[in-house]
């Protein structure tokens, strides 16, 4: 009878002394490298204790007592329960005897562990693995209440029985490293001509847990400028000459650049994607019109650039979350040149006695167009010694080409196989229209005498050098 006392008090002071809190938590935090990666995630984690009875070889088994985690910040958002899955690691000192099970965790119990001996108390220590892959993490801590089972002979041997297991998922958001430059190249007259001009897309990495919103700024409000062409001035463009936009994004809105920092998107913003990574497409345009006026004289031009990528502000955790990403947006204008004849061919008929006295003339209006984008001479000159008809020749000096009336910039010359100075040191330009007059004077028209009915013709070169 003493004996049997003796033994029931043994027992319970055992028991009594492994006692812990019952409102412990299990708290796992998912890196943000696991989850950008989407990689699996294994912390180590003490789970509680063990309160050891002699004589009981345990079954360990577990179960969450919610059919997901859920979110404990506010939202929808839930995360399932096959996310986590759960290993034995070891009790008390010693690692667990036998082979311990890795377990998904679900709401019906699982066997962690079948002993093969009585087992001592001692922490239990616990794998905890998250398979990053399986979700798309929104920021907040989910949670669902675990419960550890030994058997029906000693149930609630693993103190506390019901612990939280919360997943805490950090806010971030993380474009790549670097911007680096975006470059929009200016390399045909085309480009000048279309309506929309130019537009280049930049595509920019991020990976998030939270919604945000996309600011865009630029560090000056002019391009600086560098060449190593000739100019007659440096040129003055303001970076509001062009336009930024993302694509593919439905709450996006564009803008002109400033040297404010300007949203990208409506209040909206753009929620966390699918497996929390997604390449933004960032588009710069700038028009034909806005090229014309501010970007023809070939060169680089360049500014600074910053996106800033801001956290809601109804979005998890409160307060303000921020990062920023800068580069440059470069515009680069090719040494681009182009004369163009309107009209390729030029009659000037003597066909009156008042034609020799008086001389004659013939306006040709937009008969030559230019384009160049450094300052530039025009010259002109014939390609042949005279104007022929057969056999039988004219002196090409008898030819004047200049200026229609009211045509600026413009001087007038006399035709020879010797390249002729039209235009002087005129600034860069695009599709400009030359009103030209050609002419024979009446103190020329004594060479036509005696000349033969004809068609006398040459060929005549416009040229940006002399030929």
């Amino acid at each position: 009878m003493l004996k049997k006392k003796l033994h029931i008090s043994f027992i319970l002071l055992l028991y009594m002394g492994v006692c812990i809190p019952l409102n412990a938590q299990i708290i796992v935090t998912l890196p943000e490298a696991n989850i950008t990666a989407r990689s699996n995630y294994t912390v180590t984690l003490n789970s509680g204790t063990y309160n050891g009875l002699i004589g009981l070889i345990p079954v360990i088994e577990i179960k969450a007592n919610t059919a997901n985690f859920a979110n404990t910040v506010g939202g929808t958002a839930t995360v399932p329960l096959n996310t986590a899955f759960l290993k034995i690691r070891s009790i008390g000192s010693l690692s667990v005897l036998g082979s311990p099970t890795e377990v998904t965790l679900t709401t019906a119990y699982q066997v962690m562990y079948t002993a093969l001996a009585n087992l001592s108390s001692g922490a239990f220590v616990v794998d905890y693995r998250i398979n990053s892959a399986a979700n798309t993490w929104v920021a907040g801590i989910y949670r669902t209440p675990i419960q550890f089972y030994t058997g029906v002979l000693s149930p609630n041997r693993i103190t506390p029985t019901t612990p939280n297991f919360d997943i805490t998922i950090p806010a971030f958001m993380t474009p790549q490293v670097t911007l680096g430059t975006v470059n929009l190249p200016v390399n045909s007259f085309s480009i000048y001509r279309a309506a929309n001009g130019l537009s280049v897309t930049k595509t920019i990495s991020v990976s998030n847990t939270v919604p945000y919103i996309l600011n865009l700024q630029t560090g000056s409000s002019l391009f600086t400028f560098n060449t190593s062409l000739p100019y007659n001035q440096l040129p003055s463009s303001a970076v509001s000459q062009v336009s930024g936009t993302l694509t593919g994004i439905g709450t996006a809105t564009a803008i002109n650049l400033s040297t404010t920092s300007q949203a990208l998107t409506t209040t909206t913003g753009i929620g966390v994607p699918t497996n929390n990574n997604q390449v933004l497409n960032a588009a710069f345009s700038i028009t034909g019109a806005n090229l014309k006026q501010s970007f023809v004289q070939a060169g680089t031009y360049l500014v600074p650039i910053t996106f800033t990528w801001n956290k809601l502000s109804t979005a998890y955790p409160s307060g303000t979350l921020q990062t920023s990403r800068s580069g440059n947006l470069q515009v680069t204008v090719s040494d681009l040149s182009e004369v163009v004849a309107n009209q390729t061919n030029v009659s000037l008929a003597f066909s009156s006695a008042n034609d020799y006295q008086q001389g004659v003339s013939k306006q040709m209006p937009a008969h030559i167009k230019i384009s160049k984008t450094t300052p530039y001479n025009l010259y002109v000159r014939a390609l042949t010694q005279s104007f022929s008809s057969g056999a039988n020749q004219i002196p090409l000096n008898v030819l004047r080409i200049g200026p229609m009336v009211g045509q600026t910039g413009m001087n007038t010359v006399t035709l020879s196989t010797t390249s002729q100075q039209l235009i002087n040191t005129a600034n860069p330009v695009i599709d400009r229209n030359l009103n030209v007059l050609y002419s024979i004077p009446a103190s020329e028209t004594n060479k036509l005498l005696g000349k033969p009915a004809g068609s006398y013709s040459t060929t005549i070169i416009f040229s940006f050098v002399a030929l």
